[in-house]
């Protein structure tokens, strides 16, 4: 389980020096998107695994959490790609 949260932050912390590193806006939306595409499903597994029985409120809450991040911030994405292609950034 602290293997998988280790994971969780390393992956988020990747994330975080792409966003910085970045150069153009589509290359930030990019590693803010991976963010939220790895990092909450380990989050959800660790819960799981430390939850004596898999349905309790937090494995439903860390479930509802991950799948949120990952469905929203694709529309998100998106949006601010479209917006930036419009503004000719």
């Amino acid at each position: 389980m602290d293997t998988l949260l280790v994971l969780t932050v390393l992956s988020e912390l990747i994330c975080v020096v792409g966003v910085f590193a970045g150069q153009t806006v589509y290359d930030r939306l990019h590693y803010s998107g991976a963010s939220t595409s790895l990092a909450p499903f380990l989050l959800l597994v660790a819960v799981a695994l430390r939850q004596p029985h898999p349905y309790t409120a937090p494995v439903w809450n860390a479930l509802f959490v991950a799948l949120a991040l990952f469905a929203l911030n694709n529309v998100l994405s998106h949006a601010i790609a479209r917006a930036a292609r419009a503004r000719g950034v």
